[in-house]
Protein backbone atom coordinates (compact mmCIF):
# COMPACT_ATOMS: atom_id res chain seq x y z
CA UNK A 1 0.00 0.00 0.00
CA UNK A 2 1.12 3.57 -0.60
CA UNK A 3 1.15 4.73 3.05
CA UNK A 4 4.79 4.91 4.05
CA UNK A 5 5.74 2.97 0.92
CA UNK A 6 8.86 4.55 -0.60
CA UNK A 7 8.31 2.54 -3.77
CA UNK A 8 5.46 4.79 -4.92
CA UNK A 9 4.58 8.47 -4.82
CA UNK A 10 1.26 10.16 -5.50
CA UNK A 11 1.06 12.23 -8.65
CA UNK A 12 0.08 15.29 -6.62
CA UNK A 13 3.13 14.96 -4.40
CA UNK A 14 5.38 14.22 -7.38
CA UNK A 15 4.17 17.35 -9.20
CA UNK A 16 4.73 19.43 -6.06
CA UNK A 17 8.27 18.12 -5.55
CA UNK A 18 9.14 18.63 -9.23
CA UNK A 19 7.72 22.16 -9.20
CA UNK A 20 5.34 21.50 -12.10
CA UNK A 21 1.59 21.38 -12.59
CA UNK A 22 -0.28 18.09 -12.70
CA UNK A 23 -0.91 18.73 -16.40
CA UNK A 24 2.85 18.97 -17.02
CA UNK A 25 3.41 15.80 -15.00
CA UNK A 26 0.81 13.98 -17.11
CA UNK A 27 2.68 15.21 -20.21
CA UNK A 28 5.90 13.70 -18.83
CA UNK A 29 4.13 10.44 -18.00
CA UNK A 30 2.75 10.20 -21.53
CA UNK A 31 6.02 11.16 -23.29
CA UNK A 32 8.12 8.80 -21.16
CA UNK A 33 5.52 6.01 -21.26
CA UNK A 34 5.38 5.78 -17.46
CA UNK A 35 2.67 3.65 -15.93
CA UNK A 36 0.55 4.76 -13.01
CA UNK A 37 -1.43 2.75 -10.49
CA UNK A 38 -4.58 3.30 -8.43
CA UNK A 39 -5.31 1.40 -5.23
CA UNK A 40 -8.77 0.33 -4.14
CA UNK A 41 -10.58 2.82 -1.90
CA UNK A 42 -7.91 5.45 -2.59
CA UNK A 43 -8.71 8.47 -4.76
CA UNK A 44 -5.06 9.21 -5.54
CA UNK A 45 -3.04 7.94 -8.48
CA UNK A 46 0.55 6.81 -7.93
CA UNK A 47 3.73 6.28 -9.90
CA UNK A 48 6.84 4.35 -8.92
CA UNK A 49 9.45 6.24 -6.99
CA UNK A 50 12.05 5.03 -9.52
CA UNK A 51 10.08 6.70 -12.33
CA UNK A 52 9.77 9.86 -10.23
CA UNK A 53 13.56 9.93 -9.82
CA UNK A 54 13.95 9.36 -13.57
CA UNK A 55 11.79 12.41 -14.35
CA UNK A 56 13.63 14.45 -11.74
CA UNK A 57 17.00 13.54 -13.28
CA UNK A 58 15.84 14.25 -16.84
CA UNK A 59 14.38 17.59 -15.75
CA UNK A 60 17.67 18.57 -14.07
CA UNK A 61 19.66 17.54 -17.16
CA UNK A 62 17.37 19.61 -19.40
CA UNK A 63 17.81 22.60 -17.10
CA UNK A 64 21.60 22.24 -17.23
CA UNK A 65 21.54 22.04 -21.03
CA UNK A 66 19.39 25.17 -21.11
CA UNK A 67 21.70 27.19 -18.89
CA UNK A 68 24.77 26.06 -20.80
CA UNK A 69 23.21 27.20 -24.07
CA UNK A 70 22.34 30.60 -22.59
CA UNK A 71 25.96 31.34 -21.68
CA UNK A 72 26.76 32.05 -25.32
CA UNK A 73 23.82 34.40 -25.82
CA UNK A 74 23.93 38.13 -25.22
CA UNK A 75 21.34 39.76 -22.97
CA UNK A 76 18.43 41.30 -24.85
CA UNK A 77 19.65 44.86 -24.27
CA UNK A 78 22.99 44.22 -26.01
CA UNK A 79 21.66 43.45 -29.49
CA UNK A 80 22.59 46.03 -32.12
CA UNK A 81 19.48 47.67 -33.46
CA UNK A 82 18.63 47.29 -37.12
CA UNK A 83 18.43 50.59 -38.97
Amino acid sequence: MPNGDRQSISLGEAAKQLGVTRATLYYYLHRLKIETVKYQLDKKTYMSHADFERIKTLKEQAKQRGTQGNQDKQPDGDHPEAA
